[in-house]
């Protein structure tokens, strides 16, 4: 059995192969992260994870390493030491995230993903500092059509690369790649390919910020003003986990809800669209023999 000690308090994590971000959940502290998800391959390149790393010595000394390290990919072990509220560790978040709002654009009124982005959130609790930059942003393509259910807005990505990720190792289809260096790197469509793969619509539960939107939900309803019901997907005969999002008596979306053991984290397009016969094409009433069904009114 192993224990991690979290900003001082020892934390029993078992024999579970896990790494720092969730050794410290376990002891109920939270370390940003956007790059990191529990069911894709780490690549920690947003590095908003950084934390302090020590070893707890047999005469109970602590030896701290001298510089902090991605929490998402350090692995926990017995007797690791990690502290995440430390003036180093939170001054090395605080530059992170001012580097990631360097040239994001500030349109939380207009974006769908206000309510729920993790920028959002974590500029308010880590940061909430005015910008320091005077000159011009960097501006890159709004609105792209990057398939038949996903618009990309290139200003709102900080390139943590979980879409890819998602469509090599859930849809195993290679659709999605970044191009061009520095500040003007972006996110695009592979060479020949638009993101139409069974499963893209994952590419926007799993992306941090607005960069990725649904077609389908675009500038429909904002996320706080949705209730949320736990339910099972009707599409077939999988029962994906899914959350039915609504207002007002009508459905807005479906998201996958997590169940390791059927769906995990994920679920297709065609079942997340299966809400939209609540609405369309239903009988309103009895009708005689060959007259026509009247139209539900939504």
């Amino acid at each position: 059995m192993a224990t991690v000690i979290v900003n001082g308090t020892p934390t029993d994590i078992g024999d579970a192969k896990i790494n720092l971000i969730q050794a410290a959940e376990k002891a109920g502290v939270l370390i940003p992260s956007y790059c990191w998800h529990p069911a894709l391959t780490v690549v920690a390149s947003c590095r908003m994870c950084l934390v302090e790393v020590g070893e707890k010595k047999p005469d109970g000394t602590v030896a701290m390493q001298p510089r902090v390290v991605p929490a998402c990919q350090t692995p926990a072990k017995d007797g690791a030491v990690v502290v995440t509220n430390s003036e180093k560790a939170k001054y090395a978040q605080a530059q992170t995230l001012e580097s990631l709002l360097l040239n994001h654009p500030l349109d939380c009124p207009v974006c769908d993903k206000a309510g729920e982005c993790h920028l959002q959130k974590q500029y308010h609790e880590w940061d909430h500092h005015p910008s320091r930059i005077t000159q011009e942003k960097m501006h890159k393509p709004k609105v792209v059509d990057l398939g038949p259910q996903i618009v990309l807005d290139a200003e709102r990505c900080i390139l943590c690369t979980r879409c890819i990720r998602v469509c090599d190792e859930v849809a195993k289809d290679h659709q999605l790649e970044m191009a061009w260096r520095g500040d003007r790197e972006q996110l695009t469509v592979a060479p020949g390919k638009q993101l139409d793969n069974p499963y893209s619509m994952n590419t926007v539960d799993v992306c941090p910020v607005g960069a990725l939107t649904a077609k389908d939900f675009r500038f429909t309803m904002r996320a706080w003003e949705l209730y949320t019901t736990p339910s099972v997907c009707p599409g077939c005969a999988t029962g994906c986990n899914v959350e039915v999002h609504h207002n007002n008596g009508r459905v807005y979306r479906l998201i996958p809800r997590e169940n390791q053991a059927v769906n995990k984290f994920w679920m297709c397009d065609e079942g997340r669209l299966t809400y939209h016969a609540l609405t369309k094409g239903r009988i309103a009433g009895a009708r005689l023999s060959g007259e026509p069904a009247a139209a539900a009114k939504v």
